[in-house]
């Protein structure tokens, strides 16, 4: 079944729940008065059956006139009997309707009796006369009553029959309504292909509802399956490139030295090229793995405190490159809260790692400058150097696998580290950006929000 018919049903079946209680509300309220009101009309019947029969003496003609004008106006199936103190009838005979002594001896008791017989209203009233103490009973079928309750009755039936066919098709509008923005979201997700899933989903950044949620929810997921997909791709297309000429070299020192006998020195010399070859064929397999492994997403996040994390990369490089030429400023508030972001430590260790050994490298012993602190966008992370920086046509190309710049290419690497670091930068739903120029220097801004949903 359909979400839009689903919805429908459900509401139409709340809807005929509640109509159904307050139709049953109201029908028992009025049946309730009907009732009511039926006991005091038999209540004045039974007076003026008493005032009829006992009661001539103790009237003015005006009144005993006017109660022998109403009294011959009889009720459907209407029976009056009138008993005197020892239960036995008078003035009317009671052959063929009687009322049990319990019944009656309750009417002496309580004064005023009323209950239902079956389809009929009895009331017993005790009247007290100046010639004894008599019991009244009237008993009748209120017709124009129970006429007015069944065509109520067939009213609301209608009334509620007709109101769920009504309520189904506002249900089916209604649905329509609502679900039209995930139909929205559907359209625009079966356009986006493996060509394009650098496409999103448009948001409302002002009062942003659910639907926006869910829209941000499928952005990240495809953010994430972008990257990779764009790493597969990279992968396939660099490492045929990258592992060739490794390969190649040892492939060709191994044909030349086994074509012709060397002596025990040519033989070291050909394994020492083949061992260094294999060397730099197992680092860039490594740092491949890790360009991958960035785009999985099995990892777990934890609370980090980013100030920490930063000295902790500039102590290790610092004994590492035996260099004390980084330097680090801190401005982050006195909220320790405010320097937490929730994220992936090794993760972050290798990223930033990168960015900051790349500044040393390439500044030539000149210092490096490292600013954190924060702001309204989260956490800011600021690598500055002195170094050879990087020309303006290659900027928008220094995140690309294994691409490097002319003027670096007299400095070891493979030109993955970057590639990896915005891998690791966008898996935290962070930005990263480069603002650099020949001979000047080169300044990295990273910033990591603070509170983000996993991608």
């Amino acid at each position: 079944m359909k979400v839009k018919n689903r919805l429908s049903l459900e509401f139409t079946f709340l809807f005929a729940v509640l109509l159904l209680m307050v139709l049953t509300g109201i029908y028992f309220f009025v049946e309730h008065n009907r009732v009511k009101n039926y006991f005091n009309a038999l209540d004045q019947r039974a007076i003026i059956a008493a005032q009829f029969y006992l009661a001539e003496d103790n009237l003015s003609k005006e009144n005993f006139h006017e109660v022998t004008k109403s009294f011959p106006k009889s009720l459907s199936r209407e029976v009056i009997r009138i008993y005197d103190a020892r239960y036995r009838s008078r003035f009317i005979p009671d052959n063929d309707i009687f009322w049990s002594k319990s019944i009656l001896q309750q009417v002496t008791t309580q004064k005023h009796i009323h209950f239902i017989q079956k389809d009929q209203q009895v009331t017993g009233i005790y009247y007290v006369d100046n010639s004894g103490d008599y019991i009244i009973m009237v008993s009748a079928f209120d017709v124009s009553g129970e006429r007015d309750m069944h065509q109520l009755g067939l009213i609301m039936l209608f009334f509620f029959l007709f109101s769920l066919v009504i309520t189904f098709l506002l249900g089916r509008v209604f649905s329509s309504i609502a679900l039209s923005p995930i139909v929205r979201i559907t359209n625009n997700l079966n356009k986006i292909r493996s060509s394009s899933l650098e496409q999103r989903l448009p948001i409302h950044q002002k009062n942003a509802d659910e639907i926006d949620f869910l829209s941000v929810a499928i952005n990240q997921l495809l953010e994430h399956l972008n990257q990779t997909f764009e790493g597969q791709q990279l992968f396939i297309s660099n490492v045929s490139h990258e592992l060739r000429t490794p390969l190649t070299t040892i492939l060709g020192v191994a044909e030349t030295t086994l074509m012709n006998e060397r002596s025990p020195d040519d033989y070291k010399q050909a394994f020492s090229s083949i061992i260094k070859e294999t060397g730099h064929l197992q680092d860039i397999i490594s740092s491949l793995m890790e360009l991958m492994q960035t785009s999985e997403k099995n990892f777990e996040f934890q609370p980090i405190r980013m100030d920490e994390l930063l000295w902790e990369i500039v102590d290790d490089l610092t004994l590492r490159t035996e260099s004390s030429k980084i330097k680090v400023d801190y401005n982050l508030p006195s909220d320790e809260l405010k320097s937490v972001i929730q994220g992936n430590r090794e993760l972050l260790l290798i990223a930033i790692s990168n960015v900051i050994k790349n500044a040393v490298k390439f500044s030539d012993q000149q210092q490096v400058v490292c600013s954190i602190f924060s702001d309204s966008q989260g956490i800011n992370l600021t690598i500055k150097d002195q170094g050879i920086g990087i020309n303006q046509n290659d900027l928008l190309k220094v995140f690309q696998p294994f691409f490097r710049s002319s003027n670096a290419i007299r400095y070891p690497g493979y030109g993955i580290g970057l590639s990896l670091t915005q891998n690791v930068v966008r898996l935290h739903n962070g930005t990263i950006k480069v603002r650099s120029a020949l001979n000047q220097g080169t300044e990295f801004q990273l910033v990591f929000p603070r509170s983000f949903h996993i991608k």
